[in-house]
């Protein structure tokens, strides 16, 4: 059996998606640098250099007019890899030797992962249906000729051929092509992340953390830890943000508060659930003609409310109705207001937004104090008919 390591035991990694030697092409694109202030400031990716220190004074900084790399492997073997700590990652699976997974990303950059760092595997298979973890233990979904066998039980390591997996079957290899899932529990605390922290979204959908080595015209350097740093070319991030406790995306915290549809008995039955970082559909966040990592996706009438602490300054963001209307016969028309600490007049107000219009960009509203944040999205013409909102990389700022 296995033992779950922790990942400062693995050799070191160095991973680089684009050469960075001599010859290296810079890349073409614009990048937008928001400042603590608010301002925005565009720059040309040839030519720029972003090193830790001047992190400082940033908020984010995002991508815009670069190539996209290849997806990464097969897309029979590609996965949606979850790391423990809330990163995940687009990936396509190598094989694996004892309690190490093997990983080839976008642009075909290769990563090692300990078990340790691991929590979930899943497949990108046509009609899959949702997987669940277990309440304890180790789980793998096995694809049989009718669907999914549910196996319960203990990983013991990963090879070439397959998963070592212990259970109800005993002691055997899986192999990769008959697996649909695998969640492990996790038995370590999260790795801590080097010191002037960042976040990055990729353009894939991938997630991860680190420390920024630097950015240049030549890629962006990640430190995971203090063995391994990975290399991204600029056109496989979306964004950068700061990650040090300097700002914090609202999608990533709990609403303390959900009402979604009419009251009780007036709704005909009609419900669509929020969704975080997705269009209330289920896809991704889009508006404007572009895809947006971060957000929350309702359907009018919607009431989110968050719980401050009253130390945020100012919440930043955007507002629209997703483009996935553009589908459709009617495109949905909204109000958005946000209230803050129960007041009876919203701090600010969006005025009708119709399907298919440009993102409506907040004023930055200040936050210093205040402790519930409420977002209220109200319908405005046609009824609910395609009401699907979208609160767009909505950031609280220190």
């Amino acid at each position: 059996m296995l033992v779950r390591s922790l990942p400062f035991t693995l050799p070191v990694v160095a991973l680089c998606i684009l050469s960075l030697g001599v010859g290296t092409r810079p890349e073409s694109g614009k990048l937008w640098i928001e400042a603590r202030d608010g301002s925005l400031a565009s720059r040309s990716l040839e030519g720029f250099e972003l090193e830790a220190p001047e992190l400082a004074q940033t908020v984010s900084v995002r991508v815009e007019g670069c190539s996209e790399p290849a997806p990464p492997g097969e897309a029979a073997l590609r996965a949606s890899v979850a790391l423990v700590g809330g990163d995940r990652l687009v990936a396509a699976v190598r094989g694996g030797d004892g309690d190490r997974l093997e990983l080839e990303l976008a642009g075909g950059a290769q990563l090692a992962l300990d078990v340790g760092e691991l929590l979930a595997l899943e497949f990108r298979r046509e009609g899959t249906a949702a997987f669940a973890a277990p309440a304890r233990g180790d789980r793998l979904y096995w694809v049989r000729p009718a669907g999914f066998d549910t196996l319960d039980g203990t990983l013991e390591g990963f090879s070439a051929e397959g998963v070592k997996f212990d259970g109800v079957l005993g002691s055997r290899t899986f192999p990769w092509a008959e697996v649909a899932a695998l969640f492990v529990e996790p038995l370590e605390d999260p790795r801590p992340l080097p010191e002037r922290a960042v976040l990055l979204d990729l353009a894939d959908g991938g997630r991860i953390s680190g420390g920024l080595v630097r950015w240049d015209s030549g890629g962006l350097a990640l430190a995971l830890d203090a063995q391994r740093t990975l290399v991204f070319p600029s056109g496989a991030v979306r964004e950068l943000t700061a990650g040090d406790g300097r700002v914090a995306f609202l999608s990533a915290l709990e609403p303390a508060l959900v009402r979604e549809g009419w009251e009780e008995g007036g709704d005909l039955g009609l419900r669509w659930p929020w969704q975080r970082d997705r269009s209330v559909t289920g896809s991704p966040l889009s508006a404007g003609g572009r895809v947006w990592a971060r957000g929350l996706g309702v359907h009018a009438p919607s009431r989110l409310e968050f719980e401050l602490d009253g130390t945020w300054k100012s919440l930043r963001g955007a507002v629209a109705i997703d483009d996935s209307v553009r589908l459709l016969a009617y495109r949905g028309s909204v109000e958005f207001s946000i209230f803050l600490d129960g007041a009876s007049e919203p701090a600010w107000r969006s005025g009708r937004v119709r399907g298919g219009e440009a993102p409506i960009a907040l004023p930055a509203l200040a936050l210093e104090g205040k402790r519930r944040l409420a977002l209220v999205v109200d319908m405005d013409e046609r009824s609910f008919v395609a009401d699907r909102a979208d609160w767009l990389r909505m950031l609280l700022v220190r």
